[in-house]
Parts: C-alpha cells; structure tokens; sequence
C-alpha cells in the first residue's frame, strides 16, 4: 500500500488524544527536550506531551512525529493504510515518489563518554547496540524527499 503523509498544527489537547490513539500501535518511542532524552516501552508508560516538545512514536506502519513551536505542536503523521487515522487539523500531502528503500543505522552506543550523558534504549529489549530503521523515499533523480521511523532493533552483540 502507497505511503500516506498527513501533517498540520494541533494544541496540546489534540495532539495528546492523536498519541493516546497512536500508543498501542507502536512498539517505539524518542522523546526529547532540552535536558532529556528518552526511549520509553509504550505498552508500559503513558506519554505526557507537557512534558516532551518534541517527540516520534513509530513502528513499521506508522509514524507520528511531533515538535512544539510556541504553544503549539507541528505534526507528522506518516504510513501505510494500517497507520491510525489522522486526526482533524491534519491535511494529507502527496508524497512525490519513486523509490523507497529501508536503511538501518546505527545509534549512539547507551554508554558513549562522548554524549555526556548515558541514553537507555528501553523501548528496545535484548542485548547489544541499537539499530534504527528508516523507510527513506526517493523521486525519481534519486533526492530523499521524505522518510520516516519504522522500528529499532539490537544487534545481539557485546556493548
């Protein structure tokens, strides 16, 4: 099924419903702010976006995505025809593509010195170092015009 993009602005209230909706659909989460990042198990903590201005929930079908601009959040919702519904205040945008392709890339490792802080991929069970997954879209000159969040994964290995 093709790849569905939806964005627009929501007010805290609607992009909270938007995540409680979304939460039991995905298995991964980045939230962010100035001071913190986390990688919270969604089936097992709720988000409180107050807390998070910037932010991805996602899994192979969907992502949403998330960044607060003054009072209120600038939204992406990306997937196939198994993501969950949009909500209103959202548009759909054409997605001019070609081409989409699955990259994996590594993150940073969880005890890196260099970060100056440690992460804890919680969101991601096992041993070894994380991989992210991202479906990226090509046109047809080869430029990425879009991508999007599909899952993380350890690679089983030694930290």
């Amino acid at each position: 099924m093709s790849e569905q993009v939806f964005s627009g602005t929501l007010d805290l209230a609607g992009l909270q419903a938007l995540i409680d909706a979304c939460r039991q659909q995905a298995r991964f989460s980045i939230l962010e702010r100035i001071d913190a990042i986390d990688f919270p198990p969604l089936q097992k903590e709720p988000i409180n976006v107050a807390e998070w201005p910037k932010g991805r929930l996602f899994d192979e079908a969907f992502e949403l995505r998330w960044e607060q601009i003054g009072a209120a959040y600038r939204v992406i919702l990306a997937g196939t025809g198994d993501s969950p519904a949009p909500a209103d205040g959202l548009s759909e945008h054409p997605l001019p593509v070609v081409t989409d392709e699955l990259q994996a890339y590594y993150c940073w490792e969880e005890t890196n010195a260099r970060l100056g802080r440690t992460l804890d991929y919680r969101c991601v069970p096992g041993q070894g170092n994380v991989k992210l997954f991202v479906r990226e879209f090509r046109d047809d000159h080869g430029r990425l015009v879009f991508w999007r969040y599909v899952k993380m994964e350890r690679d089983g290995g030694g930290q």
